[in-house]
């Protein structure tokens, strides 16, 4: 049908539509007769008024060269219909290359679904790209261009961590199941040999095989050159196979010979007594041998707790209070009792946990070790360092910043009879001999504090009106109900 074809009809069609009004000359047999000719003059343009013959009309063939060029696909077989062929050659007049437009052609019904296929949005740079240059993450629906992802991907491996490297939009799958994460490094290493660069597939590959090592309960970290080795499990001091350097299997301290045939808690006690340096250096290196270690891949980190408990290991992307050692989970994922589920990310500490202690008075917590005979300072022992203020903390801990995290100094105000350290460092120095030590702190916790291990524990809290009880009443009351059912479940020392 041409233009003038076309635009007869149209006229006809307004004419049928006035005739369709109702009015008192018109009877219902005329209206009735109109409606069908107005449809059947509807079926006769809609072909040619769709978005797939528009598209279709800007491509037609006007000379003989198109049918020479169908036919060409057709003998050389890259075409099998002269239907498909006839839209192959269409899409490569609109300037689409001759491999995307033979296997869109075939993939697609006609040329309006062809071209929409050969034109994809990047969720990420907005651009638009045929599907051959798509990617799609492997546990979800969203693509980008390959140049996003490649950009995207090669960050997250150099820079960052592999655990890390999931989906851009919706951060799935969650790596943190086991076998999810196996599933999905086999799947990621394929798809990223064809889209970055060999060298960072190949360092993909070793981040890989370093995860899977470090899921080995004898996998050990070096503490002096940071390197990663099987260890014999039934040998206490270890041999580093890269720097020599040898320390304990248990404690990770560099090892002595006063160390053999004692425990590493025996040995402490006797580096305190009897090493000068070891003296000298006092809460200084105290801290920093008492760092952060990750429970489930054991890498070490000599910074402080500071303030937050939560701590994500950046080896393993395990998350765990970095006083107790015990796992942080989202609410489902925690199945000690139903009550999990209110409490979103959440973890069971200890009693003896800095967790509890943190907000405690520090005249408290020397009281405790007091009574219980363990010594503390309340003078610096340690010599300040060069360029160092000090009047301010010297602590290093990890900070968290808008655009990452930072390893820094604490920098806070000292305070008199604190060590040289500010409150917050002190009372973890405080609260890290009392877990150290294994002392009882149940007198010490807040009637928030039992209330919350008695209810994450999934038993009821005591009544405060049968029978009628003061303050102090109950708070005995909850501390009996810990003291037999709950703190057992929960009371254990911290990983080595």
């Amino acid at each position: 049908m041409d233009v003038s074809t076309e635009l007869q009809s149209e006229i006809h069609l307004t004419e049928t539509a006035k005739m369709m009004q109702p009015n008192s000359a018109t009877t219902p047999v005329q209206i009735e007769l109109a409606t069908e000719e107005r449809m059947e003059l509807r079926k006769t343009l809609s072909p040619s008024t769709s978005r797939e013959k528009a598209v279709e009309q800007k491509t037609k063939p006007l000379n003989t060269d198109f049918e020479r060029r169908v036919r060409q696909l057709l003998a050389e077989g890259k075409m099998e219909a002269y239907e498909k062929a006839e839209v192959a050659v269409k899409l490569l007049d609109l300037k689409f290359e001759e491999s995307e437009a033979i296997y869109a052609a075939n993939e697609c019904g006609n040329l309006y679904m062809a071209v929409s296929y050969l034109q994809q949005n990047c969720e990420l740079c907005a651009g638009r790209f045929p599907m051959g240059k798509m990617v799609s993450m492997l546990f979800c629906v969203h693509r980008c261009c390959r140049g996003c992802a490649k950009d995207y991907f090669t960050i997250k491996i150099k820079e960052r961590n592999i655990m890390e490297a999931v989906c851009p939009f919706c951060d799935e799958p969650d790596l943190t199941d086991d076998s999810v994460a196996a599933e999905y490094f086999n799947n990621l290493d394929i798809m990223l040999k064809n889209i970055v660069d060999s060298e960072v597939h190949e360092l993909f590959q070793c981040k890989v095989r370093d995860r899977a090592l470090m899921s080995d309960p004898n996998f050990r970290w070096c503490a002096a050159c940071a390197s990663g080795f099987i260890a014999d499990p039934n040998r206490k001091r270890l041999v580093c196979p890269d720097c020599q350097a040898v320390t304990c299997a248990l404690c990770k301290k560099p090892w002595e010979w006063q160390h053999d045939g004692i425990s590493c808690e025996m040995f402490a006690q006797w580096k305190e007594a009897n090493d000068p340096e070891y003296q000298a250096a006092g809460l200084e290196r105290y801290l920093a041998e008492n760092g952060i270690d990750c429970p489930k891949c054991k890498f070490k980190y000599a910074l402080a707790k500071g303030g937050c408990m939560h701590f994500t290991c950046c080896q393993c992307k395990f998350e765990f209070c970095s006083g107790c050692g015990k796992p942080f989970l989202m609410s489902k994922k925690c199945n000690v009792s139903a009550y999990c589920e209110k409490l979103g990310l959440h973890a069971h500490h200890p009693r003896n946990c800095l967790f509890y202690l943190r907000d405690k008075e520090p005249k408290e917590l020397q009281k405790l070790l007091e009574e219980n005979g363990i010594l503390y300072d309340i003078e610096p022992s340690y010599s300040q360092s060069e360029g160092c203020d000090s009047r301010k903390c010297p602590v290093m801990e990890q900070k968290e910043l808008v655009d990452g995290i930072e390893d820094a100094i604490c920098g806070q105000n000292i305070e008199n009879g604190y060590a040289g350290l500010c409150r917050n460092h002190y009372v973890e120095y405080l609260g890290g001999l009392i877990f150290r030590h294994s002392l009882d702190t149940a007198q010490l916790l807040s009637e928030d504090d039992l209330e919350t291990m008695i209810r994450g524990s999934g038993r009821r809290l005591p009544s405060r009106s049968q029978p009628p009880c003061s303050r102090q009443q109950y708070l005995a009351r909850m501390i009996e109900i810990a003291l037999r059912r709950v703190f057992g479940q929960f009371d254990q020392q911290k990983p080595s």
